[in-house]
């Protein structure tokens, strides 16, 4: 697949880039600095960031950190409204041009319901976006 159905559809199988892993890595260092971690704790889980490839693996390296990476039903609802928002969209997209090829031409009316699923998705992905983004993890109280 390309890059950008890979990012809705499949986003735990992304290749980890160099920010991500910045950014995975003062992650650590903030829990070692809250006291989520021990410091012999992190050297293991820099071991685990250094040998991970993709997002996916980024769970084992923040096993029992919270907020450092994307809750799995915030992972799995992105992949379902974006499936749902991309059949909507080809569904819709081939009615019309079928309507369209026997003489019912109308304008787009498929649009309004794309654009609201989209925004939909544009909010999942961002939200699940903003969690490899942040270099700190929060301290629950």
């Amino acid at each position: 697949m390309n890059i950008v159905l890979d990012t809705l559809l499949l986003p735990d199988q992304l290749e980890l880039s160099a920010k991500d892993r910045q950014s995975a890595a003062a992650k650590l260092e903030s829990a070692v600095r809250r006291g989520k971690l021990t410091p012999p704790q992190a050297l293991d889980r820099f071991e685990y960031l250094d040998a991970a490839r993709t997002r996916g693996d980024l769970r084992q390296v923040f096993d029992g950190v919270s907020d450092a990476i994307p809750p799995r039903g915030l992972t799995v609802a992105l992949r379902a409204a974006s499936a749902v928002w991309l059949i909507t969209c080809v569904v819709q997209f081939v009615v019309w041009v079928a309507l369209a090829a026997f003489g019912h031409f109308d304008w787009p009316w498929w649009l309004w319901s794309d654009l609201g699923l989209g925004l939909v998705v544009a909010i999942l992905w961002w939200t699940n976006e903003s969690y490899h983004r942040k270099t700190d993890v929060l301290v629950s109280q």
